[in-house]
């Protein structure tokens, strides 16, 4: 399993060199360990957009990214996975394993590797069942943790591992390797835009 993580790693890496993942907008090389003013966001799964709404996460200042992380995935723990669609409740809760930096002429690339846990299987029964369960459960998970409406995202890149191994195969979707914040880009900004606008709408004295 190390040894397919490291050649994601590897891969990653040329890849960038070689430009295929540019992003236009950069900061500077220095990217702290602490998290600064970012507008972090939560996300729910809708079957009709892959994401539901984007809801604000505020964090106390000077947090670490480690606990970023660990806030973002005790959030989806608590609001999402804490029980299937049938009432029972669920132990399924994420361990951050690792948090680390690959060094390019732009800037640091930063790489999480979350571990899923699920001792019951649940979640395979349950959230990533069918082609549109996995699907929206996958957006859900990709833009909670990378949260790529930032310019750099958050994470540059996300290892998700189930019980400490590499997700099996899913339909339509493969999560084993490194995900990427440009595979679920365009999905989280359209959810973080239509938020925005019902909350408008919704303003008292907005029609006034």
């Amino acid at each position: 399993m190390l040894r397919l993580i490291l050649a994601s790693f590897m891969t990653f890496t040329t890849l960038l060199i070689l430009g295929c993942f540019n992003n236009s907008d950069t900061t500077p090389s220095d990217r702290s360990q602490v998290v600064g003013k970012l507008k972090l966001y939560t996300f729910s799964p809708d079957h009709k957009y892959f994401l539901g709404y984007a809801q604000p996460f505020i964090l106390p200042p000077n947090t670490s990214i480690s606990d970023t992380v660990d806030n973002l995935g005790q959030y989806l723990a608590e609001n999402y996975f804490f029980k299937t669609y049938t009432s029972k409740l669920t132990r399924i809760h994420f361990e951050v394993l690792s948090i680390d930096e690959i060094s390019t002429p732009a800037r640091p690339l930063r790489i999480a590797v979350v571990n899923m846990v699920d001792t019951d299987s649940e979640a395979m029964s349950f959230f990533f069942q069918g082609s549109t369960g996995g699907q929206t459960t996958f957006c859900m998970l990709a833009a909670t943790f990378m949260q790529p409406h930032l310019s750099p995202p958050f994470l540059d890149g996300l290892v998700l591992l189930y019980n400490g191994e590499i997700l099996p195969e899913l339909d339509h979707i493969n999560l084993s390797g490194i995900l990427i914040p440009r595979s679920i880009q365009h999905i989280a900004k359209r959810a973080i835009h239509r938020a925005e606008r019902e909350a408008v709408i919704l303003r008292p004295g907005k029609n006034a």
